[in-house]
């Protein structure tokens, strides 16, 4: 069924102007260090609202609120990275709506300091301002405790909404 919806689809390029985003996300962190080891799963919403400069380029700001599961699976924790949000969205033979977008910031009442997440993904449209978006990317957070600076990749899944 998605590869006939994918196949069949025309997507349509975004219009200059407002344009926001609301996205769920996943990421799952698989790295280990003197702390902690094990997956670490991070849930999250998160909102980016801004400019669509032109049919390819949309920057813009917003926020996630994630909830934070740690491999034991009794710690639980909140964390809110806000970020920079730069986009840009192409139709590959008139047809096949891709995007990149990359999400630059930091973190609020957390350990984490550094926040950067690139994902490509699928744009399915929805009509005339309303688009479905489906994205794989990776999350890098980085971490600066007392004895030791780190960088976590975390392999993320995006779906969510634009308009």
């Amino acid at each position: 069924m998605i590869l006939l919806i994918v196949t069949t689809a025309v997507g349509r390029e975004p219009q200059r102007g407002y344009r926001g985003f609301v996205d769920a996300n996943v990421d799952m962190s698989f790295q280990q260090s003197s702390y902690s080891s094990g997956v670490d799963t991070y849930y999250g919403l998160s909102t980016s609202h801004g400019c669509q400069l032109n049919p390819h380029y949309f920057i813009g700001a917003g926020f996630v609120w994630e909830h934070v599961r740690k491999h034991d699976d009794r710690h639980y924790s909140a964390e809110f990275p806000y970020y920079v949000h730069f986009r840009t969205d192409w139709t590959i033979n008139e047809r096949f709506p891709i995007y990149g977008d990359v999400r630059v910031g930091g973190v609020l009442f957390g350990d984490c300091r550094f926040y950067l997440s690139p994902t490509v993904g699928y744009r399915f449209n929805w009509g005339r301002k309303l688009n479905l978006n489906l994205g794989m990317g990776v999350t890098f957070r980085g971490y600066d405790w007392s004895d030791e600076k780190t960088l976590h990749p975390q392999l993320s899944f995006r779906v969510g909404i634009d308009f």
